[in-house]
């Protein structure tokens, strides 16, 4: 090509801000897992619409969609790296992402996707709530303030799958110096991790609404967090439904994860199964032609250690601990609540 046929004031002109182009290469391995149903019901948008019927108010629907947007994004775009970190092959029942568009442009595509949530929220989400308030907005505090709300979150959920990670990854070194964390350790983890995308719904939710709720709802979005990952852990292990999406029988356990039942396993047992199985082999691939051992495994924790009972003993508990928590903050309104009615649902197991 003839250097001088290149339109090179064009390409060096400043632009503000990315907008994605319809179809555009770079974002397709989102687009493709997007494309997909999630088997969880979108329970966390359900959440949003819940919280804010019964707490916040917010009458305008273009403005809750676009949070529900940017929650959306932020959840799917940490799906893309979850599966990579975890060496998933198969997310929602198909193929997972990176087996399909390779992992560099699965990581760089994650990446992008979560600073175009970030965007959004920086930008259009102010300026929407600006063109529909009938009241003069500080624009720049706005817009600060709910830049703050997710990299906080964005923070927590890093710190949390960073320790998931560790505690996965380094499991022989932190067994043999005795590091082994317990379960408040755990708790404090996927509170980080799963309660992020819950807190972020109630402080946009807050933010933007038109009058502000005195009770404080962080605690409350917290547990539903803990509910929702814990629950999640029992049905990796249990659950025929779940084994068919991810294609395999107790994922976690090939993982070689600490979820709750696997780490209470490991706590109250000196010589199970799982502890030998995590021990004698350094990889997932390993684990995954152990077929026989994984299910020795799952029937100790049913039978010996008696680990599934308890996390569904700790889902039950923290069901009534939330419905307390509610119900305070209500007045006792929330009975018939929609907010009700999902937690029940999730809590059916």
């Amino acid at each position: 090509m003839d250097s001088a046929n290149i339109d090179i004031d064009s390409i060096i002109q400043h632009t503000d801000g990315y907008s994605r182009e319809p179809l555009d290469p770079i974002v397709q391995p989102y687009d493709y897992l997007t494309n997909v149903p999630s088997n969880n019901q979108n329970v966390r948008n359900r959440f949003l619409v819940a919280f804010n019927k019964l707490y916040y108010h917010i009458e305008h629907q273009q403005l809750l969609e676009l949070i529900g947007e940017i929650i959306s994004i932020f959840h799917n775009s940490s799906l893309l790296i979850d599966d990579i970190e975890d060496s998933s092959d198969y997310r929602r029942g198909i193929p997972s992402a990176h087996t399909k568009y390779g992992v560099p442009l699965t990581i760089n595509c994650g990446n992008l996707m979560y600073f175009i949530a970030l965007q959004k929220a920086q930008t259009d989400l102010p300026v929407l709530y600006q063109t529909l308030s009938n009241h003069e907005i500080n624009m720049d505090k706005l817009k600060f303030a709910t830049s703050q709300i997710l990299i906080d979150e964005m923070l927590n959920l890093h710190h949390g799958q960073g320790l998931d990670l560790y505690w996965r990854d380094d499991f022989q070194l932190i067994e043999a110096d005795g590091q082994m964390p317990n379960i408040e350790d755990y708790l404090q983890m996927i509170k980080d991790k799963t309660g992020g995308l819950f807190r972020l719904s109630i402080r946009l939710l807050h933010l933007f609404a038109p009058t502000k709720v005195e009770y404080d709802l962080i605690p409350i979005a917290n547990l539903l967090g803990i509910i929702y990952q814990i629950r999640d852990d029992y049905l990796n292990l249990v659950d025929p439904k779940y084994s068919h999406m991810k294609g395999v029988v107790g994922e976690d356990l090939i993982e070689g994860k600490l979820s709750l039942p696997i780490l209470h396993c490991l706590l109250n047992s000196n010589d199970s199964p799982v502890r030998r199985l995590l021990v004698s082999t350094t990889s997932s691939q390993e684990r995954k032609e152990k077929s026989d051992e994984i299910k020795e495994c799952i029937d100790y924790m049913k039978s010996e250690s008696r680990s599934l009972d308890y996390t569904k003993s700790l889902i039950k508990a923290y069901e009534v601990k939330v419905k307390q928590l509610i119900t305070e903050s209500t007045g006792g309104l929330a009975k018939d609540s929609l907010l009700f009615q999902i937690i029940d649902g999730l809590c059916s197991i």
